[in-house]
């Protein structure tokens, strides 16, 4: 999995999708820029003392979900 890939591929599809035109894609600046958001949502669950390892990595695999990032079969129950 390739992190910085997906998220462009994820960003690519919501732009084209709200608009059929011509257009022009700064990659890194995409994908930086939604990886430090990305990053940020999981420090907050790891600081959140209310949650236990488990419940944890269950937030940060959801924030990743909504970051439409896949995350595996590791996750599948």
């Amino acid at each position: 999995m390739n992190i910085k890939t997906e998220l462009l591929k994820e960003h690519i599809t919501s732009y084209i999708n709200s608009r059929i035109e011509d257009f022009e894609i700064n990659a890194d600046k995409i994908t930086d820029s939604t990886a430090i958001t990305i990053l940020g949502e999981i420090q907050n669950v790891l600081k959140n003392d209310k949650y236990n390892d488990f419940d944890a990595v269950e937030e940060i695999v959801c924030i990743l979900q909504a970051h439409g990032l896949n995350c595996g079969s590791r996750h599948d129950f």
